[in-house]
């Protein structure tokens, strides 16, 4: 049985946000207008306030595997495995939890409805319960030429993943925590005017009492009914060699595909391309054929072309939580070797090349240093999911790890008061070389995208520096209404690599048979290796729709310059 309980406030005075284009030319928005401007005139284009009661999510796992190892001969040997994992959907144990039915009619005749769990035969978790978790192990180990020196391995097993996170939690909202949303009903004029306050009241929780249009008029939530469980594939093959008695090298290929991952939301309610066409007749208010039928400002006399195309023209966005479409490949070549404590000194070096080729994944991590912004969802999430599909952002392409233990011979003969001032020393030493992650460029201005296009020439730089870390005249703006052609990484630029070297001495004098007194130095970054940070991304288009920013493609950060420490310890 899993229990997680949640309070955490998002927005609860409210989150303003203030673009451009209130502020700019409609009919060339790139680089005319400014957020700030905005802001300063108190144009507010959309905003969020939320009010919050708490949750409190329960699931169970039920588990079970069977495993033999069977020395088919004196020289090979099978692990074989089968394991069942059953993990049931999570649910509000108040039943605290909504969902959206774009099947079914409000009273007013208005397709969409928000429904609540175990209400009028509602599941208490709208995603169905997974029962085909099955998990076969399967592991050999040959040894090649009888004489344990030589050692062929392999493997391949079926894993699935704990869903027990907020990612997979039923919609609490209405109940734990109401979003109240304020949009455009023109994307030329603001929502509201700061100094006016919020157009209409925030909804409170009110959980079943808000009724099937708790949100009309608003943004809504959408869990569909996937709910298998993500599949993990992973499989390797091995061979490891011994030379003499203290070497050891392995040559090994590892393979990891995972399909039915938890990936970006996307808009249920996005415009179909084929209307993109219109342009700027998009934006052209029309009448509302829902006036009066729909709170705020859908329910006003005219709406956007725009609106009124989208399928569910009374509602705002329409978001499908955390769908089961996440999905990556992962090939990785690893060599190590190895030399076992001997003679005061021991060692190991590894290698890592491969790639990983993923689309909009989920992480369950969200706390802590992070090498750049996560990239989830979706540019054209509805109707193009297949152009999110690129090197994962998380990608290193090739890894080296040293690291070295030397105990110094000298010091360890001679009287005891010779052996303690001169013996002990120790000297470690640990080496990093590794190169960077890809690069995601983002900023597009132009009512639709949020990447640019690519004029179809690299943007890798031979000989890039901090000033210009890759060629930022190869992106421009796209065309009005479209979307970017740029991939959600670039396939051939990456961050700077990193080479760090850390080094450490370490002295250890016995004083007494139960006291030992250490003495360490330790240095990171001990060369004092200039490591730089990541380029800054964010395209900036001007009037011509080429980048106007100063800063883009550049390099103003740099990871830790060379740190030196000291420290005594008593052991005993």
């Amino acid at each position: 049985l899993l229990q997680g309980h949640n309070l955490q406030r998002s927005a609860p005075s409210g989150a303003y946000n203030f673009n451009a284009g209130l502020s700019g030319n409609p009919l060339t928005p790139a680089g005319t207008g400014s957020a700030y401007a905005s802001f300063l005139l108190g144009a507010v284009q959309s905003a969020t306030v939320t009010t919050h009661l708490g949750e409190s999510q329960v699931t169970h796992t039920i588990s079970g595997f069977v495993q033999d190892d069977w020395k088919v001969t004196r020289r090979l040997t099978l692990n074989l495995g089968f394991r069942y994992d059953y993990q049931s959907q999570a649910v509000e144990r108040n039943d605290g939890a909504t969902n959206f039915d774009p099947t079914c009619a409000l009273p007013n005749g208005l397709l969409g409805c928000t429904v609540f769990a175990g209400v009028n035969g509602q599941p208490r978790n709208w995603r169905k319960e997974d029962y085909g978790n099955l998990g076969p192990r399967v592991g050999f180990a040959f040894d090649v030429r009888g004489n344990a020196r030589t050692i062929l391995r392999g493997g391949y097993g079926i894993l699935y993943p704990s869903q027990m996170w907020r990612e997979n939690y039923p919609n609490a909202n209405g109940f734990a925590q109401t979003s109240t949303t304020y949009p455009q009903s023109d994307p030329n004029q603001p929502a509201f005017r700061l100094r006016q306050g919020f157009p209409s009241a925030p909804i409170p929780p009110q959980g079943r009492a808000l009724g099937a249009a708790a949100f009309l008029g608003q943004n809504v939530a959408y869990d569909e009914t996937n709910g298998n469980i993500p599949r993990i594939q992973q499989f390797t093959m091995s061979v490891q060699q011994q030379l003499r008695s203290n070497w050891l090298f392995e040559i090994s290929y590892a393979g990891n595909f995972g399909r039915g991952l938890t990936a970006g939301s996307y808009d249920l309610n996005q415009l179909d391309p084929q209307f993109l066409s219109l342009g700027q007749a998009l934006q052209q208010q029309v009448p509302n054929p829902n006036a009066g039928r729909v709170p705020g400002a859908l329910g006003a006399a005219t709406i956007s072309r725009e609106q009124s195309l989208r399928p569910f023209p009374h509602y705002n966005a329409i978001t499908v939580r955390n769908p089961r479409l996440g999905s990556y490949n992962s090939h990785l070549i690893l060599f190590s070797a190895e030399k076992r404590m001997s003679q005061g000194l021991a060692f190991l070096f590894s290698y890592t090349g491969g790639k990983i080729i993923s689309d909009s994944i989920a992480t369950p991590v969200n706390f802590g240093p992070i090498e750049q912004a996560s990239i989830i969802g979706y540019q054209n999430g509805k109707f193009n999911r297949r152009a999110e599909r690129s090197l994962d952002p998380t990608d290193v392409s090739q890894r080296a790890t040293l690291s070295l233990l030397y105990e110094l011979p000298f010091g360890k003969s001679g009287s005891g008061l010779t052996r303690r001032l001169i013996g002990g020393w120790q000297i470690n030493t640990i080496g990093i070389m590794q190169t960077g992650i890809p690069l995601n460029i983002t900023g597009a201005n132009n009512q639709r995208a949020n990447r640019p296009d690519s004029t179809g020439v690299s943007a890798k730089l031979d000989n890039p520096t901090a000033a210009r870390w890759f060629d930022t005249t190869q992106f421009v703006n796209p065309e009005l209404f479209t979307f970017g052609n740029v991939g959600r990484t670039l396939a051939d630029v990456r961050t700077p690599g990193t080479v760090n070297w850390d080094l450490s001495f370490i002295k250890n004098t016995d004083i007494t048979e139960r006291f030992k007194l250490q003495f360490r130095t330790e240095m990171f970054n001990f060369l004092n290796q200039v490591n730089l940070g990541i380029p800054n991304t964010s395209f900036v288009p001007g009037p011509t729709g080429r980048n106007v920013s100063g800063t883009f493609g550049t390099i103003t950060s740099a990871r830790d310059a060379r740190t030196i420490q000291l420290a005594l310890k008593l052991v005993f």
